[in-house]
């Protein structure tokens, strides 16, 4: 087996495609997706260092859905005729653009290609994605999930572009143009800014060759574009509740965190997220003696969960839990918080047992095509799957101790609770 069966054989196209080709032998599954790095988080653009354009809220994710409507009908059409499943989603960095197939792999790799990079846009197509879109977001306003979620963001950082629905709002869609698409299309949809992953069973050089040949015979549109730096507010209010007529209150609690340094490595970012993964869960966990107490005492349930978020300007941390004891949920939260660091400094043992099972679990991701080939530190930073596991196994205690001084010491806990 050669070194590129075992881990990303990357190339670049000489028109500035990144390509991450992932052998896996026997696979009959093949799965191929196209990442624009370029997602809900970015609301400014400046052209040839004087033009600036304000990108309204929603905008990526209705350029996600607008990519797939093509002069002849819609993109996915082909994908079914092909006898592929295709799908995309948007996050805060990137817009990614997938399929699966177990045959005619070829051709729906060259229709993915195409379609994500050749668009088409007119102003009747836009106007009946806003009706649509706007639907969608009245669905997702009666989600008490998702107010929860949106809620304690909008406190952690108020006015930013992370605070704003990813689908925008019905006054920012009335914004979105055929004429914007096409300008943040040529912005950020163009081979520098694009990264195909592509897992299977292949012959790499003959699929190298493949790739080039397609990607040069697209057409492209190149801006001289600029991103500004996102300021981010400081925050001011640190509590609030809302009445949601609920059966159960919800609770969501989070702690805003200074954002780290623009110069940091992709790799050290997803270094700091490992680390910062293991760290909660050692404090959190439902294996500590401390879930257990607060557990028997009815001030969690099963539904508790937690997370850690560091990308771009944000670093932060989040809470859940439902429950009529939300100030003593608080209360444990804030005095766990404040003993952190002495409790990863004693928890030599559960690190190795948490650090094993990470290890395993990404072990076993990597027979995943899915995991493999819609990894976002792959395509964000090209940080695959295999590199994640060479770190994990590298890490000791004393990282993840050092890596709790950044997450659990100073900052003020912030509360939302949605009442009944």
């Amino acid at each position: 087996m050669n070194n590129h069966e075992k881990q990303p054989f990357v190339f670049q196209t000489k028109e500035g495609l990144t390509v991450n080709l992932i052998k896996k032998p026997g696979y009959h599954q093949f799965l191929a997706s196209l990442t624009a790095r370029f997602g809900s988080l970015t609301t400014t653009m400046m052209i040839n260092e004087n033009q600036q354009i304000i990108i309204p809220a929603g905008t990526a994710h209705f350029l996600e859905h607008k990519i797939f409507d093509k002069k002849d009908g819609d993109a996915l059409i082909r994908f079914t005729e092909l006898g592929a499943d295709a799908n995309a989603f948007t996050g805060p960095n990137q817009t990614t653009y997938y399929f699966t197939a177990t045959s005619r792999v070829l051709e729906n790799l060259a229709w993915l290609m195409d379609f994500v990079q050749e668009p088409y846009f007119t102003e009747e197509k836009v106007v009946r994605e806003r009706g649509i879109i706007e639907e969608e977001i009245k669905l997702y306003q009666d989600d008490p999930a998702w107010q929860l979620y949106q809620g304690i963001i909008g406190l952690l950082y108020p006015q930013s572009a992370l605070s704003q629905y990813i689908a925008g709002t019905k006054n920012s869609l009335q914004e979105i143009t055929p004429d914007l698409l096409y300008q943040i299309h040529a912005a950020f949809y163009q081979p520098e800014n694009l990264v195909l992953t592509v897992v299977g069973d292949f012959d790499t050089s003959e699929l190298m060759a493949f790739i080039k040949n397609q990607q040069g015979q697209i057409s492209s549109q190149k801006e001289t574009v600029f991103v500004p730096k996102e300021d981010l507010a400081k925050q001011v209010s640190f509590a609030a509740q809302k009445k949601q007529g609920l059966s159960l209150e919800k609770g969501a609690y989070g702690l805003r965190l200074p954002s780290r340094p623009e110069t940091i490595s992709g790799i050290e970012r997803v270094k700091e997220i490992l680390l910062g993964e293991l760290a909660l869960d050692l404090v959190f966990g439902d294996q500590t003696a401390w879930f257990q107490d607060v557990y028997d005492q009815g001030i969690f349930g099963d539904d508790f969960d937690y997370e850690y978020s560091n990308f771009g300007p944000y670093q932060y941390l989040t809470f859940f839990a439902d429950g009529e004891k939300q100030d003593q949920v608080q209360e444990s939260l804030t005095k766990r918080l404040a003993e952190a660091a002495a409790v990863l400094a004693e928890s030599q043992t559960d690190f190795n047992r948490l650090q094993k099972a990470l290890a395993g679990q990404t072990l076993a991701s990597q027979n995943r095509p899915d995991r493999l080939g819609l990894d976002e530190d792959l395509a964000l930073y090209g940080v695959s799957l295999f590199d994640k596991m060479n770190l994990i196994t590298r890490f000791c205690l004393d990282d993840v101790v050092e890596c709790g001084k950044r997450l659990f010491e100073g900052g003020r806990l912030t509360r939302l609770v949605l009442e009944k």
